[in-house]
């Protein structure tokens, strides 16, 4: 059991991976933090043995650290998001996402918080987009991915996708192209006039229709036409 933000970064310490740090840093590409080479696992395995009731308690500990890490704000998010008392979740949440220094903190912690109800989820980070933040409107893209991507949001996806994203930040491009290619794939009839269209930039327009046609879950036939779609 770990009730204290000392014993679970000391528990997080004894998990340091130089070899796997030379792999995953440039990957993960952390922009402020230094990267310990601790696998992703590891990270949430930790937060899920917090007891809920000692949360408060280790995330106080983490905003106090004067010497953070990529891998300390990945457990800090993982914890943060996990299932308990929603309305803690938020607030320790809209603490964190400013402090997100890397898509990877992003992709990590948003799928921790599919428990909560939708509506609250989509309506209580809305926010995110107006930022000026890639990272925090990329957490929002990333919500609409992992927690509201159903026949009940898609049309409300689509919308804020054409209206509410202001794009042209790469990891902002990327999780939107991202998000296209899995409404092509689950929401083909809807999705598809968006880019016959062509409604989005360039970028993350072909973006998205590259993974798209890498999904298994399209036919030949389907990847054949999206490819004629790509814009030159």
């Amino acid at each position: 059991m770990y009730e204290t933000y000392e014993q679970c970064k000391a528990e997080l310490l004894k998990n340091v991976d130089k070899k796997y740090d030379d792999f995953n840093n440039p990957i993960v590409n952390c922009e402020g933090y230094p990267t310990l080479g601790i696998r992703t696992p590891v990270i949430k395995k930790l937060a899920k043995s917090v007891p809920i009731a000692a949360r408060d308690e280790v995330l106080s500990g983490f905003f106090a650290d004067k010497d953070l890490s990529y891998d300390t704000v990945l457990f800090a998010g993982a914890l943060a998001a996990r299932k308990g008392d929603y309305e803690k979740s938020r607030e320790y949440l809209s603490r964190l996402v400013p402090m997100f220094r890397s898509w990877a903190h992003v992709d990590c912690v948003t799928p921790c918080l599919d428990w909560a109800d939708k509506q609250t989820v989509w309506n209580d980070f809305r926010y995110l987009l107006d930022s000026d933040g890639q990272y925090e409107k990329r957490f929002y893209i990333m919500i609409m991915f992992s927690c509201c991507l159903c026949d009940e949001y898609i049309d409300r996806i689509l919308e804020t996708l054409r209206h509410n994203v202001t794009y042209g930040q790469y990891y902002v491009d990327m999780a939107a192209a991202w998000l296209l290619a899995e409404c092509i794939v689950k929401y083909y009839d809807k999705t598809l006039p968006l880019f016959t269209n062509q409604t989005f930039p360039k970028f993350v327009h072909n973006k998205a229709i590259q993974k798209a046609r890498e999904s298994f879950r399209v036919s030949p036939d389907t990847k054949a036409y999206l490819n004629t779609l790509k814009v030159k």
